[in-house]
């Protein structure tokens, strides 16, 4: 039987394919604000943009994750707008760990949406949060680092 939990490798830079380190270079250029988009990044780095996307969720710089911190996002939605099902999407991804869901009871059409997941980078974070204040329906994100 095997184990579906993901795995990891702490592999030193020096050894990983190039085409791993210039992900990570698209990846800080953008984190960074020295390219504007992916495609110019991946232009200047010198891999695909197919290359890029194969690799983006998988490659991480080990200092980026906290693995002993929780992390906790509250929304405040309105449920005519948009579904507890839309919110949880924003966080399928293979990297995010998902503790617990939690929802209030629904006061007026609003509702409160708790969060709480671990093994999460600064980046993956920004995103998740930038994609839900552009969600119709959202009405106020709040997010807590809870470092152990």
């Amino acid at each position: 039987m095997t184990n579906k939990k993901e795995k990891f490798l702490l592999i030193e830079k020096s050894s990983l394919p190039e085409v791993f380190l210039k992900v990570m270079q698209v990846k800080e250029g953008i984190r960074d604000k020295i390219y504007p988009s992916i495609n110019q990044a991946v232009k200047e780095v010198g891999i695909s943009r197919s290359a890029y996307y194969k690799y983006h969720n998988s490659v991480y710089n080990y200092q980026d994750i906290d693995h002993n911190s929780l992390e906790i996002f509250t929304l405040f939605i309105e449920l005519d707008l948009i579904s507890v099902v839309q919110i949880i999407k924003q966080f399928d991804q293979k990297t995010i760990q998902v503790l617990s869901i939690q929802q209030s009871l629904v006061i007026k059409g609003i509702s409160s949406v708790q969060i709480v997941c671990r093994n999460m980078n600064k980046d993956v974070i920004d995103s998740i949060i930038k994609k839900l204040q552009r969600k119709n329906g959202v009405i106020q994100i709040l997010h807590k680092s809870i470092n152990d």
